[in-house]
This record gives C-alpha cells, structure tokens and sequence, in this order.
C-alpha cells in the first residue's frame, strides 16, 4: 500500500495543477458569462501562448517566469483586437456565425504555428523545472507550488477588477442587460472586447506558468482533450452552470 505521505502528496500537487487550469478556465467562464459565445480559438490561443513562451525561453533567455509579464499585456491586446476588429464584425451579431469565426481563427492559428514551427514537439528545460521543496513533510513541486500562490493571486485580482472598478462594473452591466448598458452610455463593444482580452491574458499567463516545468508543445496542442481546454465546449450544461457560478460570485445587482 502506498503511505500517507505519498498520497497526500500526490493530492497536493494535483490541486496545484489544478489552480493552474483553473485560472485559465476562469477567463473562458468569463467570456461565455459575457459575451455568450462559445469560443473555439481557445486551445488555438492556448498554444499560441506555449509557443510564445518557448520563443521567448530559447531567443530571448527569458525565463517563463519573466517572461508571463511580457506576454500577459500582449495576448490582451491580442484578445482585445480579434473581438473588436475580427470575431464582432465578421459575426454581425449571429452567435452562428461567431463560432465560425472562431473555428476559422483556430484553423489559421493551428496551421501557423505547423508552418513556422513544424510539427515537432518543443519543451523548455529550466534549472528549477524538477526542483521540489518540502512543506509539513511533503515533497511539492517548486515550479507548481509558485503557479498555485500566482492563480490565487491573480483571481483575486479579477474579482476585484470586477467588484471595485469602473471597467469592472461595466462587464457585470453587460453581462447582465446589454441593451440597458448601452442605453446608460456604456460602449458594449469596448466592454466585450475588453472582457475576450481578459480571457486571452489569462491563457497566456496560464501556460506561462505551465511551461516552466517543461510540459512538450506541438503545433495541434490545441486539439488534444485536456479538461482547460474542451469541458465547457463538449458540455453545454457544464457551461451553463459555470455561467449562472460567476454571475452569482459577482455579476449580480446593477453596478
């Protein structure tokens, strides 16, 4: 049988991960909590932010760690241009038509990154990438121990993004009546862009913090079911529950 300590262990590290999917699926709850729409770019951009951060590692020397400072304003910006200059227009309003778009952007991505980068599997080794310390005499992952402390951080940031800011109290406004958001002055298309660059920020500062302990990447990342990437999209009801969670958390009541 296996000792206590050891499954303890085992446990502690499979929360951690989890804290690590968990903030990346945070942003794919908020877009749907939002916008409505189910986004299937996401493993794309998932990879997409792999990627990122391998280049970055190899080219650059940038460590994964610096380097989630770098690429976490730039996937916004990222996110923020295809929902206001791409997915919006090109969808003219028609959920059908988004999830087309976003299909066709999760096409063009994947087949990007296999014409730049190939096929071949890519990982980054770093010093630390196998190093553990022990706490209350368990063995934990160092690497998984700072992404468990950085997704708590980082989601209570949202939630107080959310709460206490104006942009904040504008998405819960949206979320909750966009027609009477509009008709108070809030400009929708600012705020649904905003919240789809949210949603790519944490992705890339997910796997920013994934990469670090050298996870392979592979052009078609994305497609693999992994439950960050897929659960909310092979089931609707999942979403919908995850939905009616964030709007009882903090998008209730008039901002």
């Amino acid at each position: 049988m296996f000792k206590p300590d050891i499954i303890l262990a085992a446990l502690a590290n499979g929360l951690m991960t989890g804290a690590v999917y968990a903030l990346i699926a945070l942003g794919l709850t908020l877009v749907y909590g939002v916008l409505h729409i189910i986004n299937f770019a996401h493993g794309a951009t998932l990879t997409a932010a792999m990627f990122a951060v391998f280049v970055a590692h190899s080219v650059f020397k940038l460590d994964p760690y610096i380097a989630v400072f770098l690429l976490t304003p730039l996937f916004f910006a990222l996110g923020y241009a295809l929902q206001r200059w791409v997915i919006n227009p090109a969808s003219h309003g028609d959920d059908s038509n988004i999830l087309l778009v976003t299909l066709g952007l999760s096409i063009i991505i994947e087949n990007g990154l296999l014409a730049w980068f190939r096929s071949d599997t890519r990982s980054i080794d770093v010093p630390y990438g196998f190093s553990v310390v022990e706490v209350a005499g368990l063995f934990l992952s160092t690497p998984k121990l700072i992404a468990f402390a950085a997704s708590f951080a980082v989601a209570g940031l949202l939630g107080l993004l959310l709460l206490k800011t104006d942009t904040g109290k504008a998405i819960r406004a949206v979320a909750k009546e966009k027609t009477g958001a509009a008709l108070v002055g809030i400009d929708v298309g600012h705020v649904y862009a905003v919240t789809f660059g949210i949603g790519a920020a944490g992705r890339a500062g997910g796997r920013a913090h994934h990469r670090r302990g050298g996870e392979p990447v592979r052009p078609l990342h994305g497609r693999e079911p992994r439950p960050d990437r897929h659960l909310p999209h092979l089931h609707p009801c999942a979403a919908a529950q995850a939905d009616r969670a964030v709007r009882s958390q903090g998008m209730r009541g008039h901002p």
